[in-house]
């Protein structure tokens, strides 16, 4: 079913400020409400306003959230709309961060409350309990709020209950020198990701200008379709109606999950551990030395339909002229050699000698039979072929860095990198041969999701989407080869940053998941 919807990115007010912002808000939905949209959303906490500490008691800032709620529910009986709407409530003695969905008759149909609080929101809000799926004639819609978009888990077990359509109020945050500069790694990079791995519509409803001369939204509200293209995006500054048109197709969430499936095992089931029991918990405790750790890592992309001997004349070169530079491990992308049914014999002749002339360890991909798997060179002239004998996720200590590695469409599946990061890997190297161009956005997701360097290793091609690179925890681009191009680059990395899970005060993507929510992971069910 195809229906239209209307994001409405408002102004962002101070608490003290919340009646006169009910009423531009309210108003605000009259004039969406003219375009006839199916669905309207509303920003994260567009009641009372984002930062409750301008008050000596926050909870005292939501004395009038009932009443707000109201009058939301009047307006979508009003206009014959469903509407979500972000707001703070109370429940009780605690204060919840949530967003109610609100069927055209005005009636609750169901509420959600955010669960991975972002930085203060810990200071006054409680963490909600619940991921649900809500049954509409617009589809199955499940809705998360802002920072609960960082964490891949949420969606992946909304989607897994049948979302067809995520809803995301969110109050992304930002900081530059003018308002074209504002940027955040949500609409850069997550959101596209989310929505193509789990083959789901996005709405995201954001809001512009500041709170508390502090907190400053940098809009930018968009609908992204199930393959990861944006549809629509709005400014960075100005208040407006964003609208788009969605169109449900129950074979894009059945492609995204078909994938999962393939990949799928019981391995899985550690996405489900509480977090004192991954390994990650004792590799943080652990001391480091911040100097002792640094290596350098290099990307060797190279080109596509070239023949096994070009490629061993090639490889063996940029191999040697990365560690002349430097470089302690060096990542060739997944083989596009593809003449020969079992290659691994020559192209360890060729490179494991370079490796050990030279001190550095090489990835390279190679088959096992008709099966690509990843082959470590050890300059003490070990080999290790990794996925031989299980699909089992393996994180290889190399020279002090906690290395995992993803092979071919591999990285668009999320529980496979988080697999690695919470059996503590600093680094993971996804080595592919893949021109979706969704790789960039999914290789930064990757890092920013887990807080770990990523480094992406492709093939060149023509086209311009097909590069190589390597991000850092924090979403950093540290280098990057250019598309069509037969090229090594290489970046300092240190497991020092990897091990800081904290993104912002308060918040941790390690210590504030929850797993107990998480229980569809551990199934391969096919919604």
């Amino acid at each position: 079913m195809a229906f239209s919807a209307a994001l409405i990115q408002h102004e962002a007010y101070d608490t003290k400020s919340a009646g006169d912002g009910l009423a531009r808000v309210l108003d605000l939905i009259d004039q969406a409400a003219g375009a006839r949209p199916g669905l309207v959303v509303l920003p994260e906490c567009s009641y009372p306003g984002y930062y409750l500490g301008l008050e000596e008691n926050p909870r005292r800032a939501l004395s009038g959230w009932e009443h707000a709620l109201r009058r939301f529910r009047e307006k979508a009986r009003l206009h014959k709309v469903h509407l979500v709407a972000g707001t703070a409530e109370l429940d009780g003695d605690k204060a919840y961060n949530s967003a109610y969905l609100i069927g055209p008759d005005g009636e609750v149909i169901g509420r959600y409350r955010k669960t991975f609080l972002w930085h203060f929101d810990s200071r006054w809000f409680t963490p909600g309990d619940e991921y649900r799926v809500f049954d509409t004639p617009l589809g199955k819609i499940g809705i998360l709020i802002c920072a609960d978009g960082r964490l891949p888990e949420i969606a992946r077990v909304l989607a897994l209950k049948g979302a067809e359509i995520i809803v995301d109020p969110t109050n992304w945050v930002a900081s530059g020198s003018d308002i074209a500069s504002l940027r955040n790694a949500q609409p850069d990079w997550i959101i596209p990701t989310r929505a193509l791995e789990n083959g789901v519509w996005f709405l995201c409803a954001n809001k512009v200008g500041s709170e508390a001369e502090s907190v400053v939204s940098c809009g930018q509200s968009m609908v992204v379709s199930p393959d990861g293209a944006v549809q629509v995006k709005g400014s960075n500054g100005s208040p407006e109606i964003i609208t788009a048109t969605v169109d449900v197709n129950p074979r894009d969430k059945q492609k995204a999950l078909a994938l999962r499936r393939e990949w799928f095992r019981e391995e899985y089931s550690l996405l489900l551990s509480p977090n004192e029991r991954v390994p990650l918990a004792s590799i943080l405790g652990a001391s480091l030395s911040p100097s002792g750790s640094l290596s350098y890592l290099a990307v060797v992309q190279m080109d596509r339909d070239i023949s096994l001997q070009e490629f061993l004349s090639s490889s063996t070169q940029l191999a040697r002229r990365m560690a002349e530079q430097g470089a302690g491990l060096i990542v060739f992308p997944e083989l596009p050699v593809t003449v020969m049914r079992d290659f691994a014999r020559p192209i360890t002749e060729a490179l494991l000698p370079v490796s050990i002339a030279t001190g550095a360890t090489i990835a390279v991909t190679t088959k096992v039979g008709l099966r690509p798997v990843t082959t470590l060179l050890d300059p003490k002239g070990k080999v290790t072929t990794l996925g031989a004998e299980s699909t089992s996720s393996q994180v290889i200590d190399l020279g002090g860095t906690r290395t995992g590695f993803l092979l071919g469409n591999q990285g668009f599946v999320p529980e496979e990198a988080r697999l690695l990061f919470l059996k503590g890997a600093d680094l993971i190297v996804w080595q592919t041969d893949s021109g979706t161009g969704m790789e960039k956005q999914v290789a930064f997701t990757r890092a920013i999701e887990n807080r770990v360097f990523v480094a992406l290793a492709n093939c060149a091609s023509k086209s311009p989407e097909r590069t190589s690179m390597i991000v850092s925890p924090g979403g950093r681009l540290l280098a990057e080869t250019f598309p069509s191009s037969r090229q090594g680059i290489m970046a300092q990395i240190s497991p020092a940053e990897s091990r800081v899970k904290e993104i912002v005060p308060g918040t941790d993507a390690f210590r504030n998941r929850i797993p107990s929510l998480y229980g569809p992971l551990g199934s391969t069910q096919k919604n």
